[in-house]
């Protein structure tokens, strides 16, 4: 038995091998994580940057928060079809501590009934910036013997890392229904890369997992296929 199991293997291989294989890409649809229809009103932020001392991001010239809010709307006029509430100008949360803001009940009620949202889509972004520059070790071929030699070239280059959590409350009650957190680090090959232009190019990588939250969406993935 074992060896009739060995040779239809070995037959399936061989078969496969003669067959030829062509690799394909197919669409794969994913449903959204939270289970919207698509048409419900929805309130987007606040977006709040925690300060965490030492280990807090330098300052930016520009609100992290609010520009991300914005990009957000954008996103979501674009691919849904959701009511997007007009923004509250000047709305300060009570506390810029995450965990403090999450449990906020009250706070989060309270700005469901002054935008009459059926969900409030918040939560904390953290978008850091950090220039690095040292040496690394290259080999090189010299054009004078051929042989492989090895030497210290300097590197400068700026990296870009997000750490996001995107939170889903009920309007009506206060309470936080969904959290997602989204993390993303990228580098660009030159220091003190315009900072502006950095967090988009963070935000488009993240674009995807983010839309994902609120609508289906397809993903496509490479498969080998095995031709007769």
């Amino acid at each position: 038995m074992r060896r009739a199991s060995v040779i239809l293997a070995a037959l399936l291989v061989a078969s496969a091998a003669t067959a030829g294989v062509r690799e394909v890409e197919l669409a794969l649809p994913l449903r959204p994580k939270m289970a919207f229809t698509g048409h419900e009103k929805l309130y987007i932020g606040p977006f709040v940057r925690e300060n965490k001392g030492d280990e807090a991001g330098p300052d930016l010239r520009f609100d992290v928060g609010a520009e991300f809010e914005r990009y957000l709307r954008r996103l979501l006029r674009k691919e849904a079809k959701f009511a997007l509430v007009p923004t509250i100008d000047a709305l300060r949360p009570p506390t810029t501590d995450v965990l403090k803001l999450e449990r906020d009940a009250e706070f989060w009620r309270g700005l469901g009934e002054r935008t009459g949202a059926d969900y409030i889509v918040g939560g904390a972004i953290e978008f850091k910036i950090q220039d690095r520059s040292g040496y690394k070790t290259e080999e090189y071929l010299s054009p004078l013997d051929g042989r492989t030699y090895y030497r210290q070239v300097m590197v400068e280059q700026t990296g870009f890392t997000y750490d996001i959590m995107v939170d889903v409350y009920d309007a009506r009650s206060g309470q936080l229904i969904f959290q997602e957190p989204l993390k993303d680090f990228q580098e660009r090959p030159e220091r003190n890369f315009d900072e502006f232009t950095g967090m988009f190019a963070n935000l488009y990588a993240l674009e995807n997992q983010l839309i994902g939250v609120f609508v289906p969406r397809t993903v496509k993935s490479k498969r080998m296929l095995f031709k007769p």
